[in-house]
């Protein structure tokens, strides 16, 4: 799975991965999210992409490719891309790695700011704020951060993603079934957004 290319659907939801250098986390967070929001939404309803802060065209390190390849994705086309303000602006959500890439895209793009968090801050605000009925992925985002202020997330506690880049095999393993439960869930949050349950009202029978 290579994030190289564009998709032409303008209507569809765009989420950008962000790591420290667009190689390890980033890379398997943007092609397990895909996959689960294409079987979740249907294929070209969501756009999954993601960016760095490292030098460009790079591939991913082998042991991200491997740990794709056992859950059935294909990570090998993969090069590195860095965070630009055309880039990162368009998005709807930006889920970064570390609190500093937040930060980063900040200094970038001050717009996109209040739609960047990392993975874990996010599912915590997500999970504690449910979206009003018709409210776009992009409100309810900015929604969840509207409170954020500079200084405090600065020096706040902020829950990351683990670089697991060099770790022994075992470690990194368990650092990516960590990765894939968060996908899982940040999928669940997204489409509750986009595709939200049916309201029954108590008349209604099987």
């Amino acid at each position: 799975m290579s994030d190289t290319g564009e998709r032409g659907d303008a209507g569809a939801l765009k989420i950008l991965t962000v790591c420290s250098h667009n190689r390890t986390r980033s890379v398997m967070t943007m092609a397990m999210l895909q996959r689960n929001l294409d079987e979740r939404l249907g294929s070209g309803a969501a756009i999954v992409r993601s960016l760095g802060f490292g030098p460009e065209d790079i591939p991913s390190i082998p042991d991200a490719v491997d740990a794709m390849r056992r859950r059935g994705l294909d990570t090998s086309g993969h090069r590195s891309r860095k965070v630009t303000k055309d880039n990162i602006e368009p998005a709807d959500l930006v889920l970064t790695s570390e609190r500093d890439h937040v930060v980063k895209i900040a200094a970038i793009s001050p717009d996109a700011y209040r739609r960047s968090m990392t993975m874990p801050e996010f599912l915590a605000l997500a999970e504690a704020n449910e979206p009003l009925p018709g409210e776009s992925l992009r409100d309810w985002v900015m929604g969840l951060t509207e409170h954020r202020t500079a200084r405090d997330y600065i020096n706040g506690d902020v829950a990351e993603i683990f670089d697991p880049t060099g770790s022994a095999p075992r470690a990194f393993e368990k650092s990516v079934v960590g990765m894939e439960t968060m996908c899982e869930q940040a999928t669940r949050l997204i489409a509750a957004v986009v595709d939200p349950a049916p309201v029954r009202n108590r008349f209604d029978f099987d």
